[in-house]
């Protein structure tokens, strides 16, 4: 009879390597960005999902801050995480903590897997638990960033651009365009929201 106790290190091998969040993201199309010089200053131009709580139906992320900080929220659609987030925040706006002209932006991550209409669907749609209350900005598979120091698109696609973001996790910008705070903490946290918001102001 066959000895199952042999097989039992595969199987432990096979629970260790599997995710416990997928994201459908093929690592081969990463770009190492230890081997890249990354711009200091970035910028993101992008459509929005065209509600009036966008204010504009493509945003320019540091036109639109008129020099004051933006708190970006890097999301995909089907990500546990980033719906939690969406909801703290969003619960927070409602109940009075937050205001709601705070500068948030919701960036979606993956436009390579996870249409527009899916992104419309989860973060901009008010039948929706996690409608975001703030703009939703869904770039292009393959647009680039700005450049902000040359007044040029990168080289590389948004997501290099900005170091890989994973999802979920915030990148705070200054009105200049530079990262002075990210976090990358995968469920929401109360704590971790107030110290972004202190950052923002």
């Amino acid at each position: 009879m066959f000895n199952m106790l042999k097989l039992w290190p595969f199987f432990v091998t096979i629970l260790l390597l599997t995710p416990g969040c997928t994201t459908r993201e093929n690592p081969v199309d990463e770009v190492e960005t230890d081997e890249l010089v990354l711009p200091d200053k970035l910028n993101l131009v992008a459509d929005t999902t065209g509600r009036d709580i966008d204010r504009v139906d493509r945003m320019d992320i540091l036109l639109d801050a008129n020099g004051s900080n933006t708190l970006i929220l890097w999301v995909s659609t089907g990500c546990s995480g980033c719906h939690d987030w969406t909801e703290m925040i969003a619960d927070e706006m409602r109940s009075g903590n937050i205001s709601n002209d705070t500068r948030i932006i919701t960036v979606h991550r993956y436009p390579s897997f996870e249409s527009r209409s899916e992104v419309i669907d989860v973060y901009a749609s008010e039948n929706s638990s996690t409608e975001s209350l703030w703009p939703v900005l869904v770039p292009e598979d393959g647009q680039s960033a700005i450049d902000v120091n040359l007044n040029r698109p990168t080289d590389y696609d948004f997501t290099t651009a900005f170091g890989n973001p994973a999802t979920p996790s915030f990148t705070l910008l200054d009105g200049d365009g530079k990262t002075i705070w990210k976090n990358r903490t995968y469920w929401a946290n109360q704590t971790i929201l107030y110290e972004a918001l202190d950052e923002l102001q």
